[in-house]
């Protein structure tokens, strides 16, 4: 969902740039933050607030619930001073919410077997029948191979006499966007009459080359009961070409003062425990681009799955020549039988910035003639291809 005007874009960039991550790795990591000690990779944004708040607050919305979890949750203050739109018969009043960056949200790199999003809220069935047409949009985003946006996958929920009515879709606020819409592309229309805490949830699926599959689910968390669930997909956004890795969560509209929210969380990529990976012998292939292109480096997994080493990668030229040196190696994921790798980090590029890398592997066994490498760095962009190896060695064990 593209910002509301000018000055909400500043604002919004300027907190990315001010504020620091949250307590987990960039993407590909994991990000969990139950509002226990802080509200670390959460973001007030244009006016409406996030704070943590100990269990049992009083607040005109779910006043005195209990946390979902543990002894603290968090509340959304609902923005002073709303923009408006003016599509869908406007204009209408937009109040925008906060937004998590599930601790670093410009990857491009779709991590292997997908990921997951989600957030508890809390539902307060009395409060909505007493206020009918109240609207909060919550949204999992992701970006394209570049680190910026591509999409939003949005559950729109508003009030009725009943209580709440949820639907599923790919746009937010009253001028784009409809709970009460019977659309069959949005369907289905749920209702929930029985407050209580609710996760709301983004599966996000697919393999490189294929279209991205997100299935949305709302959980009543008290029964771990799947109440609805939205499947979403368009045809233009394939893995790798069109779509790359996590962006934010944000509530694109809130107009609940006090929403009640907590247990936000992003599943990363996890390493594999004492996985090896080794390339000696002056590795070199023939990337894509037909320049030559030398590597080198090593990469670990402690028992506990904590992932280190260093990676090189120089393309000669004369078509794309640049310098690859990385920063970090900050994941590892080796198969079952330890033919193949795949890692990820950030580098610098010509000694320069930090650029998301991921370098594929395979080793088909000594003296490595038929090994396999390749490398991605999508901001810059450059792909290698993976590329049967003309020299060198990988040794994966």
């Amino acid at each position: 969902m593209r910002m509301p005007n000018i000055t909400t874009i500043l604002a919004v960039a300027a907190a990315f740039a001010a504020a620091p991550w949250a307590v987990a790795d960039a993407p590909p990591g994991p990000y969990f933050n139950g509002f226990e000690t802080d509200t670390s990779g959460w973001f007030n944004y244009s006016g409406a607030s996030v704070t943590r708040v100990p269990s049992g607050s009083s607040s005109s919305y779910a006043n005195g619930v209990a946390a979902a979890m543990g002894n603290y949750y968090a509340r959304l203050g609902k923005d002073p001073s709303p923009s408006t739109c003016a599509s869908g018969g406007g204009p209408q009043p937009w109040y925008v919410g906060p937004y998590t960056d599930f601790g670093g949200d410009i990857s491009g790199i779709f991590p292997p077997g997908g990921y997951t999003t989600g957030v508890d809220i809390y539902l307060d069935v009395p409060y909505a029948q007493t206020h009918l047409d109240t609207r909060f949009d919550w949204s999992s985003e992701i970006n394209d191979p570049s680190g910026n946006f591509r999409r939003d996958f949005v559950f729109n929920v508003g009030t009725d006499s009943l209580g709440f009515v949820i639907t599923g879709g790919n746009n937010a606020n009253r001028c784009g966007a409809n709970p009460y819409s019977l659309d069959p592309t949005h369907a289905p229309q749920v209702h929930v009459a029985v407050s209580g805490w609710y996760t709301f949830k983004h599966v996000f699926t697919g393999v490189p080359g294929g279209p991205l599959v997100v299935n949305m689910q709302l959980i009543q968390k008290s029964t771990n009961l799947v109440v609805g669930t939205w499947t979403r997909s368009d045809l233009s956004d394939i893995i790798g070409t069109t779509v790359g890795g996590s962006s934010d969560g944000w509530f694109v509209q809130n107009e609940f003062d006090g929403l009640a929210i907590d247990n936000s969380f992003r599943t990363g990529t996890v390493s594999t425990p004492d996985c090896d990976v080794k390339i000696s012998d002056g590795g070199w292939i023939m990337a894509l681009n037909t320049d030559t292109g030398t590597f080198g480096g090593n990469a670990t997994v402690s028992l506990t799955g904590v992932a280190g080493g260093q990676q090189e990668y120089q393309d000669h030229g004369p078509l794309q020549p640049l310098n690859v040196k990385a920063i970090d190696v900050q994941a590892v994921v080796c198969s079952s039988d330890r033919h193949q790798a795949s890692l990820f980090g950030h580098a610098t590029v010509n000694g320069m910035g930090s650029h998301e890398y991921r370098i594929d592997l395979t080793d088909n066994g000594e003296p490595g003639t038929n090994d396999m490498y390749g490398i991605l760095i999508p901001d810059v962009p450059y792909v290698s291809g993976t590329r049967k190896l003309g020299g060198g060695n990988v040794q994966i064990k």
